[in-house]
């Protein structure tokens, strides 16, 4: 199928730290589906953790203690996220394999089986598409393909997966210009792709 006809999940988390195998966990995820360059669904929940977020973690995600302290723990949440998004569904994120150390360990954790979604990382897009470029950020890419994005907002999961399936739609327009138009063509090109459905 063309890539320009599918539906995406773009999805985005906040966490406590950096490094799931060391204990840190999710705080947030936020999350839109798209598809024909319209987002037509949203998701976005706190988490509760098990240990406090730091201040260092609330200056960069603005989430305070305060915040999560009726919210869901992580188990719960995530249970919620995966019901809405559904079976046989593509997920999107930038820098993906942030995101996906944090499911792939909550999966680990919770005993929930095998992370079997097909994930896509925007950052390996851009890095293919603009290899002469030296910056791949998400606020970057927000100016070079001119969507409106406002920086004090950025990291928090829903504003973040917004922006990133806004710029999704554009990055599919530059590979549709490349004649590369199917997921079987993105398979092809390394870090783009970097889970797959089985």
């Amino acid at each position: 199928m063309n890539l320009k006809d599918l539906t995406y999940v773009v999805f985005d988390t906040e966490t406590t730290g950096l490094n799931p195998k060391e204990g840190e966990e999710l705080i947030e995820i936020g999350a839109v589906k798209i598809k024909d360059g319209k987002i037509f669904d949203r998701f976005d929940e706190l988490i509760k953790p098990t240990k406090l977020i730091s201040e260092k973690i609330t200056s960069i995600t603005n989430i305070t203690n305060e915040m999560v302290k009726n919210s869901d723990d992580e188990l719960t949440v995530l249970k919620r996220f995966l019901d809405w998004v559904g079976n046989d569904t593509i997920l999107v994120a930038h820098n993906a394999n942030f995101d996906l150390s944090f499911m792939k360990m909550a999966y680990l954790k919770y005993d929930l089986g095998f992370f079997n979604y097909t994930v896509i990382d925007t950052l390996g897009i851009s890095r293919f598409l603009e290899p002469s470029e030296r910056y791949h950020n998400l606020t970057v890419l927000m100016e070079r393909y001119q969507v409106e994005w406002d920086e004090n907002k950025h990291h928090r999961a829903d504003y973040d997966a917004e922006g990133t399936a806004l710029v999704l739609d554009k990055l599919i327009n530059k590979l549709h210009d490349k004649n590369i138009n199917t997921l079987d063509e993105l398979y092809l090109i390394p870090r783009i792709i970097i889970n797959k459905h089985k």
